[in-house]
């Protein structure tokens, strides 16, 4: 009984870890300065709308 106890607390802190890594990169990539983000609102990446 022990063991499953440690197991899933172990699963869950490793998840904990891996989603808020993952939360960190993102918004550290979102609010980066110009030269370090890879969005740019002057030159769209994506060009929605666009017929040609």
């Amino acid at each position: 009984m022990l063991r499953v106890i440690l197991i899933t607390m172990a699963s869950v802190t490793g998840g904990a870890v891996i989603g808020g890594a993952t939360i960190v990169g993102l918004v550290n990539a979102q609010t980066a300065p110009p030269d370090q983000s890879p969005a740019s609102v002057s030159n769209p990446t994506l060009d929605y709308g666009s017929t040609q």
